[in-house]
């Protein structure tokens, strides 16, 4: 199980991190992907998007985002870079950097890999280690939708108190909404939902993924309006391995503390 899970975006920790100048970046390694302990469901909802065996045949990803982000990730040891105006955070497989150092550095951990994580659902929870479990259909705004849980095996990646249902077109099979909770690094787990929908989505080398990420307001089970949208352009998927001198840290970057 690849173990760079999310952590809620408004979560923060303190402290500052270290300087580091030099850094060895491992290559990448290829493996084949474990499907045994996919469910029927949510192996139709991999299907609906491309398939996750056409997903794990990926290399890299990147695209723009509508809040200023560019975001690179080779995709089979998720590798990342993410560069927003004059900043760049980076991971290289061991640590999470930033550059140029800031005392805000604490957060790029917690944060990194957030966006990443949300808009390559479905496949994110296709690794192993990861449990499902079909749920009671959900009428949301009208529409009733299928629902699959995903949960972790204990001490599965850095949160595996989160948990996740991913409700589906009855017909296409496709996502149309993401509740999560989230723990914030907490070993406890919430009992408090978000919504995110996904209805804009595009195609690109098989691989269907959102245009789009609209979050609702959710609260005691009703759904309110939209509280912020976030879109996706320039949007590259392939096999071919990126540069992993993209990942390297550069000198006089800082490293995220680990807590």
């Amino acid at each position: 199980m690849k173990k760079y899970l999310i952590v809620f975006l408004m979560a923060s920790l303190m402290g500052c991190g270290e300087t580091k100048t030099e850094n060895k970046i491992e290559e990448v390694k290829v493996t084949s992907p474990k499907t045994e302990h996919h469910s029927e469901s949510i192996t139709k909802v991999f299907d609906a998007h491309g398939g996750f065996g056409n997903w794990s045949e990926m290399k890299q990803l990147s695209y723009d985002m509508s809040n200023g982000q560019h975001h690179l990730i080779e995709l089979q040891s998720r590798y990342t870079r993410i560069e927003s105006g004059n900043d760049t955070t980076g991971f290289d497989g061991n640590e999470v950097w930033v550059s140029p150092a800031t005392a805000n550095a604490s957060r790029a951990r917690m944060t990194y890999n957030l966006y990443f994580y949300f808009y390559a659902f479905p496949f994110v929870v296709g690794d192993e280690g990861v449990i499902y479990e079909d749920v009671e259909p959900m009428n949301i705004l009208g529409t009733t939708y299928n629902g699959v849980k995903i949960s972790y095996e204990n001490g599965v990646g850095e949160s595996s108190k989160d948990n996740y249902i991913i409700y589906s077109d009855p017909e296409t099979n496709k996502m149309a909404w993401l509740m999560y909770t989230a723990t914030f690094g907490s070993e406890k787990a919430s009992d408090r939902w978000n919504l995110i929908k996904y209805d804009q989505w595009q195609t690109i080398n098989g691989i269907t993924l959102p245009k789009s990420l609209q979050w609702y307001q959710y609260k005691d089970g009703k759904v309110g309006g939209m509280r912020n949208e976030v879109l996706f352009e320039n949007v590259k998927l392939s096999k071919e391995v990126p540069s992993m001198d993209n990942f390297k840290m550069p000198e006089g970057a800082q490293i995220a503390p680990r807590g």
